[in-house]
């Protein structure tokens, strides 16, 4: 009886599993990973309502929709609670030219990044990995973004091209619990899958014209675009 009763309990445990987490798709169709029920896309105007609150990350305060936002509770954060990890996504349009140094590319990056916003950007584990059923050829790093206000954020950034275009995804949440998170940001990370593989290495002529540094430009001028707009008002 308790070995049938340990059976069913098995058989309901797995049962409900699947409606624990849902496909999210991106706008752009560039990619899908399954995440928690009720996680959903950021919208522009849920953005700047997080942006006017405190101890609120500031890029949750400023998306564009097809190319920078956030997915997580979106309906949490906006009756206060901010204890909950989320997925800070950039796409642009040319891959990355990844060459031998990428890991000091990529320092340098976000090196410009904080000289520009003040916010301060660690690095490491920078590596070449594979991700998702497809096994999906990616740059990997985990980085902590300490603001000057504010506790800082520790990610699982994953940079990732598909069919000529660059996805970035980066697993964040609170410095302080991202141990814990970790197991979590790595099996949604085995069920991402993107729509189309990579273009390949370019020829040396697009090279002048695709440097690693692009897609953290875009993110770049972006945020100090919105911290311009705020300082005004």
């Amino acid at each position: 009886m308790r070995r049938l009763l340990a059976a069913l309990l098995s058989l309901a445990a797995v049962a409900s599993a699947p409606s624990q987490q849902r496909p999210f798709v991106a706008r752009n169709g560039t990619f899908q990973i399954e995440l928690p029920a009720g996680w959903r896309q950021l919208a522009p105007g849920e953005a700047r309502m997080l942006g006017a609150l405190p101890d609120v990350p500031p890029e949750l305060g400023y998306v564009e929709p097809s190319s920078l936002y956030a997915i997580g509770p979106v309906d949490e954060w906006l009756q206060g609670h901010f204890d909950t990890p989320w997925i800070w996504v950039v796409e642009q349009g040319n891959e990355w030219v990844v060459e031998h140094d990428f890991a000091d590319r990529l320092r340098q990056l976000w090196d410009e990044n904080g000289a520009a916003t003040g916010e301060r950007h660690e690095l490491s584990d920078v590596r070449r990995d594979t991700v998702g059923p497809q096994h999906h050829a990616v740059l990997t790093a985990v980085r902590t973004s300490t603001p000057r206000q504010g506790p800082p954020v520790r990610r699982l950034d994953v940079y990732a091209p598909t069919g000529g275009r660059q996805v970035s995804l980066s697993f964040s949440c609170r410095a302080d619990r991202f141990e814990g998170w970790l197991p979590r940001f790595r099996s949604w990370l085995e069920t991402v899958r993107f729509a189309r593989p990579a273009q390949g290495e370019p020829q040396l002529g697009d090279r002048l014209w695709t440097p690693l540094l692009t897609g953290g430009l875009v993110s770049l001028l972006l945020l100090v675009l919105y911290k311009h707009t705020r300082r005004q008002r």
